[in-house]
């Protein structure tokens, strides 16, 4: 059951990921729906007694968020996404969640710059992505949710993380010898 409500989650972060490629826009479904599946993950994995952590992390992601958002540097829709997923982790798990999404975020930059540069403007012209215009947006939402996956299935989530991990990625699995 664990590795559903996992499963779940990413198939969440990928739909999010795609609606941002395509329209630059993430619906608040997504969020919501993230953060709706925590409690369901916090009964199938146990709760513990660091949680307050997530919520601490909730908080902090999404009040610089927003200033982010004010300054124009991150969409609404992005910050409410990092936010959601913020809510997973705890103190140990959050640089690593940052981290990931931050050299996500850099591939995408460096991705979308050569890409731009690559297709014939009429073959823009012809999909009329915006993400495509030179100089355009990026679609922050994708590195989000590539960042957040790698950080689930590489790191763990918060509450007992390791426990839903497969056995060939959890670190307590390997055996020296």
């Amino acid at each position: 059951m664990a590795h559903l409500v996992l499963y779940g989650l990413a198939a969440l972060l990928i739909a999010a990921a795609c609606q941002d490629v395509m329209q630059l826009r993430i619906a608040n479904i997504f969020p919501t729906a993230i953060i709706l599946l925590f409690p369901l993950w916090v009964a199938v994995a146990g709760p513990e007694t660091d949680m307050w952590m997530n919520a601490v992390n909730f908080a902090l992601i999404l009040g610089i968020g927003l200033i982010l958002f004010a300054l124009q540097w991150l969409g609404g829709g992005d910050v409410k996404l990092f936010a959601a997923v913020a809510l997973w982790f705890d103190f140990a798990g959050i640089v690593p969640l940052i981290f990931y999404i931050t050299m996500s975020g850099a591939v995408l930059a460096v991705f979308l710059v050569l890409v731009r540069r690559a297709i014939p403007v009429g073959m823009k012209d012809r999909l009329g992505w915006a993400i495509f215009a030179r100089r355009g947006p990026i679609p922050y939402g994708l590195a989000i949710a590539a960042g957040a996956i790698l950080c689930i299935f590489g790191q763990g989530v918060n509450p007992n993380g390791k426990a839903a991990m497969p056995t060939y990625i959890a670190a307590d699995s390997i055996t020296a010898g």
